[in-house]
């Protein structure tokens, strides 16, 4: 595959966030939900200044907005970057830094047009719930699990080359 649909992959992702949010935004005021499978998922319209899954979500500083800002920032620019270096022939790594790359833009694209990440996704079960996330978020942990897979099975077939 080339680089092109590489990149496609992280276009891909990002176009599906911002249409899932710009739904969210249009047909969910914040703070409300809809129940999709009783006792199990909600689409609940959230804002979330804080990072993935809501950590730091409450915090007060007036300057994290602008912290979180150049940190996604830097890391897009690092994904990116680091993907060119790397084989194209490594679909599986090429895969995982495209998933991480069109969650990332999502968003990043959300905190600076907004301040804060529009999340949307609510799973749980009895007393326990997740954080909520976004379409994002998930991609952004797909393709963290798929590098971090890659990286293990890798290092196992060359361990056990030598």
């Amino acid at each position: 595959m080339s680089r092109y649909r590489y990149f496609l992959i992280a276009v891909i992702v990002f176009l599906l966030d911002r249409f899932s949010k710009i739904l969210v935004e249009r047909h969910l005021p914040p703070h409300q939900f809809r129940t999709i499978i009783p006792g199990t998922l909600e689409l609940t319209h959230s804002r979330n200044t804080g990072v993935a899954f809501g950590f730091f979500a409450n915090s007060d500083p007036s300057w994290l907005p602008y912290l979180l800002t150049i940190i996604s920032s830097v890391a897009l620019l690092v994904i990116l970057v680091f993907s060119l270096r790397q084989s194209i022939r490594d679909w599986k790594l090429q895969l995982g830094l495209m998933l991480v790359l069109g969650g990332a833009a999502g968003n990043l694209y959300d905190r600076v047009h907004y301040g804060f990440v529009i999340d949307f996704i609510e799973v749980y079960y009895r007393s326990f719930h997740w954080p909520t996330f976004n379409l994002a978020d998930s991609s952004i942990s797909i393709g963290i699990g798929l590098l971090l897979v890659e990286t293990l099975f890798e290092k196992s077939r060359s361990d056990q080359r030598t």
